[in-house]
């Protein structure tokens, strides 16, 4: 399972119109959301720069995994380095 959060909008809360504007922007497949209302930023003060990539073990809700992308679009994105562990995670299950 994939989910983006949408932490911040120029390190305000963003609204809905901005979590709209980004899912069609990147016309994003997977489930994103943003904080509830009246809460701030509290994603991006609590998990830490955008661009951060976690693997969460479903089952203990556990993070195992946790990295930073760059955040000048220079270098591998965190996804790009998660990806690797998450298949060695899955093991056989994850092999096409």
């Amino acid at each position: 399972m994939i989910v983006e959060v949408l932490a911040s909008n120029a390190n305000a809360p963003p609204t809905r119109n901005n979590l709209n504007a980004w899912i069609s922007t990147f016309s994003l497949p997977v489930t994103a959301l943003i904080d509830p209302s009246g809460v701030g930023t509290r994603t991006l003060n609590t998990y830490g720069i955008r661009e951060s990539t976690f693997i969460v073990e479903l089952s203990t809700m556990r993070v195992v995994f946790k990295v930073n992308g760059s955040v000048a679009g220079i270098g591998p994105s965190g996804v790009a380095q998660a990806i690797p562990r998450m298949l060695e995670l899955l093991g056989d299950a994850g092999t096409p």
